[in-house]
């Protein structure tokens, strides 16, 4: 967060606390906690709680009075993310307009969607344990096998970051067998390689690092490059499955 903001109402004594483990505490953390998260903040946020909260911790009765009525009025969630943020005055009109475009290009998607995006918010954010949860939400609510796919393709980076190369490598497999995707088996053969300690650590190449490599080359056309990676990663997994017999 690059701006200081002046909180213009009471400091929560009690937070208002929010699905992803989020606690917060002013309004201000609020509409900037509604506009960095616009994509996956579920409709169900807006509701009574929030209400309350606004008016008794917040002391901004007139807002919570406006958000109860559009709870009876069945507005949706885009409309309840646009009084918040427009009473907020922390976002201009062209990022309000922004951050409620985002939002409603969401309304669409399904429980499983939107429980992958935050997934891989939390991915990227390296909070493993929250991104594990919501993949495997993600994959309970949805049976399309592309998107399986990318899930499990996702918890196989999951667990590769933390070392768990042996559960990465099920997950890539998974993530294979069910998509068909040439850069899952490229994940696969990379950590079962970092498995076997044939891929060196101390060379200060993560499993992120080699994939971004691989992709490169295949993007920039290097396909005598690409080949031979995936050759030598090929190679390495024979001779330790030889040196293993």
């Amino acid at each position: 967060m690059s701006r200081v903001w002046l909180c213009r109402y009471p400091v929560a004594k009690h937070p208002l606390k929010v699905k992803t483990g989020v606690n917060l505490y002013s309004f201000e953390e609020l509409c900037y906690y509604l506009y960095q998260n616009a994509e996956t903040v579920e409709e169900s946020f807006y509701n009574e709680i929030l209400c309350q909260w606004l008016a008794q911790e917040i002391r901004n009765q007139e807002l919570a009075q406006r958000l109860s009525q559009g709870l009876l009025q069945e507005q949706g969630g885009c409309w309840f993310m646009e009084q918040i943020l427009m009473e907020g005055g922390l976002q201009d009109s062209q990022e309000i307009e922004q951050a409620v475009r985002v939002a409603k290009s969401m309304e669409h998607k399904s429980p499983a969607q939107r429980a992958k995006l935050r997934g891989d918010r939390f991915l990227q954010s390296g909070r493993y344990r929250d991104a594990l949860w919501e993949y495997y939400d993600a994959l309970e609510e949805e049976t399309d096998l592309f998107f399986q796919a990318r899930v499990w393709h996702n918890l196989g980076t999951l667990y590769a970051r933390q070392f768990l190369f042996t559960t990465a490598a099920q997950c890539y497999k998974r993530a294979y067998e069910t998509g068909q995707q040439t850069e899952s088996s490229e994940a696969y053969l990379l950590v079962l390689s970092c498995r076997d300690h044939q891929v060196s650590l101390q060379e200060e190449e993560d499993v992120t690092e080699v994939l971004s490599r691989l992709q490169f080359m295949k993007r920039s056309g290097n396909r005598a490059g690409y080949e031979e990676k995936i050759e030598e990663m090929l190679l390495r997994l024979r001779t330790e499955y030889r040196k293993s017999e």
